[in-house]
């Protein structure tokens, strides 16, 4: 029996343009449910699928399809570059090692410059330091001062120029050592103790200036007072010193501390004492020979030129024969004079000294972050 005429035909998903839903509702059936189109699944033919497969053939398993399709990166590179790239690429040379950039903990945060700054500059003042020590030392042996040590030590330091020399010489030994080992060998404690003492000085020569020009006047008295006890009374207590005294007032043209009359509180000058002993004393109402005028004729020193010069002597006469100026006036008239050279070297003294201190903080704090990055 063939089928009617107007029986819809059998349905074709493959065919766009078929009105499928206008021709099962023309003839009163109702549309069939849309489901895809399932894979064919193969096996013997005329038969189900082959046994033993889990009720699927290998044809129509789906994951052996998927294997069976090339993988995205298999047979073509993801992101395809022209030939002469790749050869670029190619001929690069790799850097040794195998980093293209230094890691983070390779990076050092202390900065040599600052280190080897710190380390060469201190090192010039140890060495100037350590010659110091060894000029104090060879000064006290020439003298003979290490031979007899009962009469060094029964000496008066105050009076003794080569001690103090040792003093500053020892310490700036101290101070550049720290600084030496502490910038070489980065360690924190020994540079905070540099840049304490460096702190402690800069503080004291600030607190001193600044009392030197409010009470110039008070301090003024106090030096000319202390100058007077220390380098008239104990000239001949000391050949260094004495070397000294002798040196100011022949460099200044000047004689005594106030005025020549000083050299009267010394017991060899002093004009009572005419006697010492049973001999009689030739300096008695004089002065050393460092006050005496010079002679522009003559390169030779006369060592007697001030025997007996204040005796019976008017001040003019005086005047003709030694320098009657103290040499307090005479060191402020020089200061005066040459106030720009003495500004420029205390201003290259404090500037050593504040770039010392900054340094040395500089680089203490440049190890602290280096020791966290470290730990980090």
């Amino acid at each position: 029996m063939y089928p009617p005429q107007d029986q819809p035909p059998p349905y074709n998903p493959n065919y766009p343009d078929y009105n499928q839903q206008q021709a099962y509702h023309q003839h009163g059936y109702p549309p069939p449910a849309q489901q895809a189109p399932q894979q064919q699944q193969g096996g013997y033919p005329g038969q189900g699928p082959k046994p033993g497969h889990g009720g699927r053939s290998r044809a129509g398993d789906p994951r052996r399809a998927q294997q069976a399709q090339p993988k995205q990166g298999q047979g073509q590179s993801r992101n395809p570059q022209p030939k002469q790239q790749q050869q670029q690429r190619q001929a690069q040379p790799k850097p040794k090692g195998g980093r293209t950039r230094p890691a983070i903990k390779d990076v050092s945060e202390i900065s040599l410059c600052i280190k080897y700054s710190l380390f060469f500059a201190n090192f010039f003042f140890w060495l100037a330091g350590c010659g110091c020590i060894a000029a104090g030392i060879w000064a006290w042996n020439d003298r003979g001062a290490l031979g007899n040590l009962d009469a060094f030590l029964s000496s008066s330091p105050l009076v003794d120029p080569v001690l103090w020399f040792m003093v500053v010489g020892g310490i700036i030994f101290l101070l550049a050592t720290f600084g030496c080992i502490g910038a070489l060998r980065e360690n924190i404690i020994l540079l905070k103790i540099y840049s304490g003492l460096l702190g402690l000085i800069l503080l004291i020569e600030i607190g001193g200036g600044v009392a030197i020009y409010f009470y110039r006047a008070e301090i003024e008295e106090k030096i000319a007072e202390y100058l007077s006890e220390v380098a008239i009374k104990n000239y001949r207590s000391n050949e260094d010193f004495q070397d000294i005294v002798d040196s100011l007032q022949s460099g200044l043209y000047c004689c005594g501390v106030n005025n020549y009359n000083d050299w009267d509180m010394n017991i060899y000058f002093n004009c009572s004492e005419k006697m010492v002993g049973t001999n009689a004393n030739v300096e008695a109402c004089g002065v050393p020979f460092s006050c005496c005028l010079q002679d522009p004729a003559s390169d030779v020193v006369n060592t007697q030129c001030g025997y007996g010069v204040r005796a019976d002597r008017t001040k003019s006469q005086i005047g003709e024969a030694i320098y009657t100026t103290g040499c307090l006036d005479a060191f402020k008239t020089w200061l005066t004079t040459n106030l720009v050279v003495v500004a420029i070297a205390a201003g290259v003294i404090v500037l050593v000294e504040v770039f010392g201190f900054c340094f040395s903080t500089s680089l203490v704090s440049d190890i602290k972050r280096q020791k966290a990055r470290w730990r980090h």
